[in-house]
């Protein structure tokens, strides 16, 4: 599992290199940057900021402090960040939880969403179901 991840330590940062498949519930202490088509079979934790790769799939759940999830990328879990997320265009959630605020560009779709912040939605998105108490803000795409 290790060989496909590296550290950087003066960024406290860890970065998964590209196509991996990680098939083991994955806690990682600081930063964590996620090529492109990376596959994790189960959790994935993060104490920092996390960017999950385009085209990854992540089957289990995820939590970090912050979160941006790439183009194209799907999290068939939970995510569940502290402070900020952000949905970059086609990314899928199925369920979306953050104490801070969410951005979501054009051709994302959620399940479920709850921001203790503000969910901005940008264009055309897919949301199901918002939950109460969740502000939101709808832009045309620029």
């Amino acid at each position: 599992m290790t060989r496909f991840i590296k550290y950087h330590p003066r960024s406290n940062t860890y970065v998964i290199e590209k196509r991996a498949f990680l098939e083991e519930d994955l806690t990682l202490d600081g930063n964590v940057i996620v090529g492109p088509e990376v596959k994790f079979w189960k959790n994935l934790t993060v104490s920092g900021r996390l960017e999950l790769g385009k085209g990854s799939i992540v089957q289990g759940n995820v939590k970090a402090g912050s979160a941006i999830i790439c183009a194209a990328a799907k999290v068939l879990g939970n995510i569940e960040t502290v402070s900020e997320l952000v949905l970059l265009d086609r990314a899928r959630i199925n369920i979306a939880v953050c104490g801070g605020d969410i951005r979501v560009r054009p051709g994302c779709s959620l399940g479920s969403v709850k921001a203790g912040g503000t969910l901005e939605l940008v264009g055309k998105v897919a949301v199901k179901r918002v939950e109460p108490l969740t502000k939101v803000i709808i832009r045309a795409e620029k």
